[in-house]
């Protein structure tokens, strides 16, 4: 493991050159880059721990030394080794690949693909089919390809042991059912890369299995301003029908063509230009009393749990924002963040307890806060009774503005950071730092409780996650008061 630890070393210098050259010159890509960025992290601390447990004692074959090397490095080791090779590198027909884990026996090769999912996709078997095509052509024998993916009922019982983290499912039998299939795969790629830049019109393969960096540059200049897609829940069968009858905007479609309701309102809306704000909206959070809280939840998702008695992925609670709006012009603001690095949860409910009180509606968006409390029901029994109590006290928002509420500029989401700019526009989140959506407020989160942050970074993250969630609560807070003045527009 010394030799992945040394990778690791060379990964974060890169990382850190790539990430300040992206701050400079092209800003508008490091948010993208930070989410790939987190998944490879994630992917080699996954890989690490599966060497471990499915094939210790191995060989990583890095490639600090050039392709070449690794090339001729793969080939020496399993022609004098039977040791399990990281990282074995091969080259065939123009395609090389890097398979995760290669365990030699006299037979033949044993491949096992490493992914950090918790279980077997379709696109990690084309992964594995490619391998399994490059292998044959260089002489050497699959006897078994497998897929490595996280077990999420594993629960980690602490002090470093992952044993049963991580388990196996064989694909060889679909690997060999796709392989007359591969070839063409990679003439189409090749005809790619040695052409012209291919004409392909923007579609949902460019966001399928990810969502690909270059759309904006593959946008069209006469892409609809209201494409179809911004009809919610639109089947792809509506919208190639839809595409076959000529229609490309919403603002095409004419009255009476769709018979969904909300589809029928979002194409009305759009049409005329101006947003729609029913009284019903005012009615309903009129009725609230006071207090009121006004509630959100930061969670981390470890894919490799931290903390004994956590699972993989599960939703783990460690910072909450609550403004309290104790009569209509009295507004105050509580927050909680625990970045110790120790558990977090007990801290966590504890003072969410404390802070909403005993009476007063708890105002959310979205089912979100809600999930999370029936999870930390489940962790702490003896908290179970005062924290249901919290929950059956819950407003949610997002189904309010649904039903009542709707402007052309949500492109046909209901989502918090797509109301609060139409209907409070004053508020942005881009006035925030670098942490401006849940995503990267994970991020931050790993990083700041990384025993390898310094103080003064970990300052600068903590205020960072203190700011967004403030703005979260505080949009709540402005989009209520906006509905209720009937204002919306």
């Amino acid at each position: 493991m010394h030799h992945r630890l040394s990778k690791s070393k060379i990964i974060s210098g890169i990382q850190c050159q790539k990430r300040l050259w992206l701050e400079i010159h092209r800003p508008d890509l490091l948010k993208f880059d930070q989410s790939i960025q987190a998944r490879m992290d994630t992917g080699h601390k996954v890989g690490e721990i599966a060497c471990k447990f499915l094939a210790p004692g191995g060989i990583y074959i890095g490639l600090e030394d050039g392709i070449a090397h690794v090339l001729e490095t793969t080939r020496r080791y399993l022609g004098s080794s039977d040791l399990p090779i990281y990282e074995a590198t091969f080259a065939f027909d123009q395609v090389l690949v890097r398979s995760d884990i290669v365990i030699p026996s006299g037979s033949g090769l044993k491949v096992i693909e490493v992914k950090s999912s918790t279980q077997v996709k379709e696109y990690h078997i084309w992964d594995c089919a490619i391998q399994f095509r490059v292998l044959q052509g260089t002489g050497h024998t699959v006897q078994e390809i497998q897929v490595a993916v996280i077990d999420s009922s594993f629960v980690y019982p602490g002090e470093g042991n992952y044993h049963g983290l991580i388990r196996t499912e064989d694909v060889t039998k679909a690997v060999l059912e796709m392989q007359p299939q591969v070839e063409s795969w990679v003439d189409q790629c090749l005809n790619t890369v040695q052409g012209s830049m291919p004409s392909i019109e923007v579609g949902d393969h460019c966001s399928s299995p990810f969502d690909c960096p270059f759309l904006d540059f593959c946008m069209p200049s006469d892409w609809p301003e209201y494409p179809l897609k911004s009809l919610p829940g639109i089947s792809i069968q509506l919208r190639d029908k839809l595409k076959q009858e000529g229609f490309e905007d919403i603002r095409d479609i004419p009255q009476g063509r769709l018979s969904s309701l909300y589809h029928e309102r979002v194409r009305r809306v759009t049409v005329s230009g101006k947003a729609e704000l029913l009284p019903q909206a005012a009615k309903i959070l009129d009725f609230l009393a006071y207090p009121r809280y006004f509630l959100d939840f930061e969670t981390a998702q470890f894919a490799i749990p931290i903390w004994e008695g956590t699972r993989p992925y599960e939703q783990l609670p460690f910072q909450w924002s609550c403004h309290v709006q104790d009569a209509p012009d009295q507004l105050r603001h509580l927050e909680f963040l625990d970045l110790s690095g120790q558990p977090p949860m007990l801290r966590f409910s504890e003072s969410l307890l404390a802070a909403c009180g005993e009476s007063g509606p708890i105002i959310v968006y979205g089912s979100f806060e809600r999930t999370v409390i029936r999870g930390l029901i489940q962790r702490y029994p003896d908290l179970a009774t005062s924290l249901q109590s919290l929950s059956e006290r819950i407003v949610d928002l997002h189904p309010i503005m649904r039903q009542n509420y709707y402007h052309p500029k949500m492109c046909g989401s209901w989502s918090l950071k797509a109301v609060q700019p139409c209907l409070v526009p004053d508020l942005s989140y881009s006035t925030l730092g670098e942490v401006q959506e849940g995503s990267l407020a994970q991020e931050a989160y790993a990083e700041a409780i990384s025993p390898d942050t310094m103080q003064e970074r970990k300052e600068e993250l903590r205020k960072g996650l203190l700011a967004y969630c403030e703005m979260d609560t505080l949009a709540m807070v402005r989009i209520v008061e906006v509905v209720s003045e009937g204002v919306g527009s």
